[in-house]
């Protein structure tokens, strides 16, 4: 057996550990039989739990984390844009705006970005999920591992963009945004 190494799979002197954030399960043997063991209970916890490998998926947003910050001049909020998931940022000045209308107008822009960022997510993340089984699946009948290094599939996260919201020329902003600006709350 090589000594290669498995996503969550460790080896320890006498046995095999697996370890998915707080769970783990330690099997005693180093055989090729006992590493197949900890494959199948590996996959089955991500399989049954919610347990997500760490770099595979989009974490969602959630209104909670929706933070405006003041400079004096004008106010913002941080996002990421609906191509490509790149951070930008989104102002409202002051001079334009006064700040009792200017907060809830930003705080409305974000939460019609956050509705839409995570329905492309829900849908990145199936995707993902479904990509990541198969590697796990293929690990359990080879005893090879095959799970990539995780890394953002900025094509897929591009092509569910356009499907589910359409193209960006219907938008007057990265964001994706177009009712906030009517529907202050």
């Amino acid at each position: 057996m090589d000594q290669d190494k498995f996503t969550n799979i460790y080896r320890l002197p006498g046995s095999i550990q697996v370890r998915i954030g707080k769970w783990q399960q330690t099997l005693r043997g180093t055989s090729d039989l006992v590493l197949h063991q900890a494959l199948q209970s590996r996959n089955k916890q991500y399989k049954t739990k919610a347990l997500k490998p760490t770099g595979w998926f989009i974490t969602p947003f959630r209104y909670e984390d929706i933070s405006v910050t003041h400079h004096g001049r004008y106010i913002q909020t941080a996002l990421r844009t609906m191509l490509d998931r790149k951070v930008a940022y989104k102002r409202l000045y002051l001079s334009t705006t006064p700040l009792e209308q200017a907060e809830p107008a930003l705080i409305a822009f974000k939460k019609e970005w956050i509705l839409k960022h995570n329905r492309v997510a829900k849908k990145y993340n199936q995707i993902k999920l479904k990509e990541f089984l198969r590697y796990a699946t293929e690990e359990l009948e080879t005893l090879y591992p095959s799970i990539p290094k995780p890394q953002f599939d900025k094509a897929l996260w591009n092509r569910l963009v356009v499907s589910e919201l359409g193209s960006q020329k219907k938008f007057s902003d990265p964001f994706y945004v177009k009712r906030a600006d009517r529907n202050k709350k």
